[in-house]
């Protein structure tokens, strides 16, 4: 008699979200997350998201921008992100697909009103929300603040389904 020595593979199974059938699209909105104290002085006076933004999308690279980049960024991101969240929808398919999360955006808003360089600069793990958010950006733009001068934008936007 052989013994026949079979191997088995064990395949990983990944749990899946269930998927969440309803969604409430008064629910998007840009994420307002805890972080460490802004290390910037001059944002005295600032609401603490728009001071929480500057410090995590933009960092130290702040202190590097012009003084009417400064003052812009400071006095329109909020109203640039209100702007953004107002065109923003959520894809039918990725609710359907219980596909949540958050990414962030970065583009160059010019004198003109124009925008250039737009992309994700920090991706929500679904290539649905991420185009979503660049589409949403190409059609809000037009009705942004314009700067004096070029202005390097970073916003974040989250998508969230509700529920837990």
């Amino acid at each position: 008699k052989k013994v026949v020595e079979q191997k088995v593979e064990q395949k990983k199974i990944e749990e899946k979200k269930p998927v969440k059938k309803e969604f409430d699209p008064n629910q998007l909105s840009f994420l307002p997350k805890e972080v460490a104290p802004p290390r910037q002085e001059n944002n005295k006076g600032l609401d603490n998201q728009t001071r929480r933004d500057i410090d995590e999308l933009y960092g130290e690279e702040f202190g590097d921008l012009g003084t009417a980049e400064k003052d812009f960024i400071r006095n329109n991101l909020r109203d640039i992100g209100r702007i953004t969240q107002k065109y923003l929808e959520y894809p039918q398919v990725a609710a359907y697909l219980g596909q949540d999360g958050t990414n962030a955006v970065e583009f160059y808003l010019h004198p003109n009103g124009d925008i250039t360089d737009l992309k994700i600069i920090i991706g929500s793990e679904y290539k649905m929300l991420d185009d979503n958010t660049l589409k949403t950006i190409q059609i809000a733009y037009k009705d942004y603040p314009r700067p004096k001068t070029k202005t390097l934008i970073r916003i974040r936007v989250r998508y969230y389904l509700g529920g837990n």
